[in-house]
């Protein structure tokens, strides 16, 4: 068996070899016969039978780009065409066992194949003076090599971890589907000869043949889906990172001391700041409205938030240098204590009065009950044990009701608005950093989720 397929494989080199440049010419003149001077028209402008099925395969060479604000796919494809035509076949015994030749396009019938989703203008596909390919069973291949500009509905939400679906339809110009009839040879687009784009990953491919009916007349469509999608490396440390940088420096506004007078300066230069950058990167961002990018809300609610740290900022300084004569409520004092952490230090000088009142007490409450036993002894009266109890009782409780007035009306004494100036900062501080993290991580878990 071997040696068999030796031979024959010698044997066919051998003919191939021996072909020469009259039995080229000797087929051609079989299969274009030219009548009184003129070329046969018959093979092009005829169809080779009433119903025609001709199928395509599609080869992805390149991807040129994906612009989101025009919604245009551009690729460079060749798209590979067979269908088979019986006038055009030969018996390869009679013409030195010729199997193939390669002919001009306008020599034989070809379909007129449009783009059916083009973002310029409708044209025929091709080169006008491409060749085809011929075998003896008169099979006919058509190669359409070109740069497409096609349509892509380009979904911004995710931006920039999105994953877009773009198709590319194919027709042929006038011939409905009785006529000429679609097939695809593969399920998928061919990637044998794709170059990787640096900002587009290919997922998966997919082959149809759609059918779409236009004033009553049903027609056939080569449909090849793409499904891309973006690295987002660019983007995040490009204008991601920043801009939280910017959101995080913005914050620091509230460390500064107020007395310094650049808080207010350096506020307002943190939301330019951002203002500007966001007007640089804003050629990248996908400008639609529906549905709208994840990302440009993110980015307006942290322009929102800066702005809010400039508010916030003014009402500190006024705060600041507000009259400390003027009366403060009683709950913001309690609320700048706590979070001044004053609290303890007070009740801890509380603790230390108290055990001197409760010292200087005893000490006073002993020598009041040797005064009344003395006084009971000396006059030889009989004074009862128990109404002298009650008069040492309200001794007590009047004093303590002394120290406690004494107590809450100095307790608050050291608060005043300087003191609500540095909380207020310090709730802002820490305000601002929670809200920028909690935006991020949300925009991240959101736009990220189909990572």
């Amino acid at each position: 068996m071997l040696f068999f397929r030796l031979f024959v494989f010698f044997l066919c080199a051998s003919s191939g070899d021996s072909v020469t440049r009259a039995d080229l010419e000797n087929l051609y003149s079989a299969l274009f016969p030219e009548t009184s001077g003129s070329t046969n028209t018959t093979l092009t402008e005829v169809r080779p039978e009433p119903y025609t099925v001709i199928r395509g395969t599609l080869h992805l060479l390149s991807i040129a780009g994906l612009d989101e604000v025009t919604g245009t796919f551009s690729t460079i494809i060749s798209l590979s065409l067979t269908w088979n035509d019986g006038r055009l076949s030969w018996n390869p015994a009679s013409h030195a066992l010729i199997n193939n030749i390669t002919v001009k396009q306008n020599k034989v019938w070809t379909p007129s194949i449009i783009a059916k989703n083009p973002v310029k203008k409708i044209s025929k596909l091709g080169l006008q003076e491409s060749s085809v390919v011929l075998n003896d069973e008169g099979d006919v291949m058509l190669t359409i090599d070109d740069y497409l500009e096609t349509v892509c509905s380009f979904d911004g939400t995710h931006f920039p971890f999105d994953v877009q679906t773009c198709n590319i339809y194919f027709m042929a110009w006038i011939y409905r589907r009785h006529e000429i009839d679609f097939r695809q040879t593969q399920g998928d687009v061919d990637l044998s000869f794709y170059c990787e784009n640096g900002m587009w990953e290919i997922l998966e491919s997919k082959a149809t043949v759609e059918y779409f009916t236009k004033h009553s007349n049903r027609y056939a469509t080569l449909k090849y889906s793409v499904k891309v999608k973006r690295r987002p490396g660019y983007f995040i440390l490009g204008i991601y990172v920043p801009v939280l940088m910017l959101m995080l420096l913005n914050s620091a506004v509230f460390i500064l001391p107020t007395e310094s007078g650049e808080r207010v300066g350096y506020a307002i230069t943190c939301l330019l700041a951002l203002a500007v950058f966001l007007t640089l990167t804003s050629e990248v961002l996908p400008k639609t409205s529906n549905p709208l990018s994840v990302f440009s809300c993110f980015l307006m609610l942290l322009v929102l938030t800066s702005a809010l740290i400039c508010i916030m900022t003014i009402i500190s300084i006024w705060l600041c240098h507000k009259d400390e004569n003027s009366a403060m409520p009683v709950c913001l004092k309690r609320i700048t204590r706590f979070l001044l952490c004053r609290g303890r230090k007070t009740e801890n000088a509380d603790v230390q009065v108290n055990e001197k009142d409760s010292l200087a007490e005893s000490v006073k409450n002993s020598e009041e009950i040797k005064d009344i036993l003395n006084k009971t002894q000396q006059n030889g009266k009989n004074v009862s044990l128990k109404l002298s109890n009650t008069r040492i009782l309200r001794v007590k409780s009047l004093e303590k009701g002394l120290i406690e007035n004494k107590s809450e009306k100095d307790i608050y004494s050291d608060i005043g608005w300087k003191q609500f100036s540095e909380v207020f900062n310090m709730v802002c501080f820490i305000l601002t950093i929670s809200v920028t993290g909690s935006l991020a991580f949300v925009y991240v878990t959101v736009a990220g989720a189909n990572l």
